[in-house]
């Protein structure tokens, strides 16, 4: 059996990788955790990837913790993407002719903003911001404003 890996955000930034092992050990067995951190401040930065030793484990850890709270946050649990271009495999139904999206080379910084209890993200060379309720969410919106910003002014 294939490990699975699982793509876990919006826990508070407090939370330790002992308390997410306890929390989906619950659920299916964790082969590791590896929460990301800010590269800057060594902050946690509110999204980790856990590997579980099969899809039925993921699938299990999704349906019990999805859309769940941990510490007044709502939970964001997922199947794990690949990265574009670092070899990971389209999906079945992905259809052959489709155009590759143009890579996204762009900073973009993700903070949580309290008072509107969201995340922005900013490409800040460009002036471009958008939030939303997930991290997931307002990197998409960010980068879709980017795009099209980008492309209106090249067609100027």
């Amino acid at each position: 059996m294939a490990p699975s890996t699982l793509f876990v955000s919006n826990f508070p930034f407090t939370t330790t990788e002992s308390e997410l092992r306890s929390l989906f050990e619950a659920h299916c067995p964790v082969n590791g955790i590896r929460i990301i951190t800010d590269r800057e401040t060594g902050r946690s930065r509110g999204f980790a990837f856990i590997e579980v030793p099969g899809e039925s484990d993921a699938d299990a850890a999704i349906a019990g913790l999805n859309d769940t709270m941990l510490s007044g946050r709502r939970l964001v649990v997922s199947h794990a993407k690949g990265r574009a271009g670092g070899g990971a495999h389209k999906a079945p139904n992905a259809e052959a002719s489709a155009p590759e999206a143009e890579p996204f080379k762009h900073r973009i910084t993700i903070d949580w903003c309290e008072d509107e209890s969201c995340y922005a993200a900013e490409v800040p060379e460009l002036g471009v911001r958008a939030q939303a309720e997930t991290i997931q969410d307002a990197l998409r919106q960010v980068q879709a404003l980017t795009r099209r910003s980008t492309a209106a002014a090249a067609g100027n």
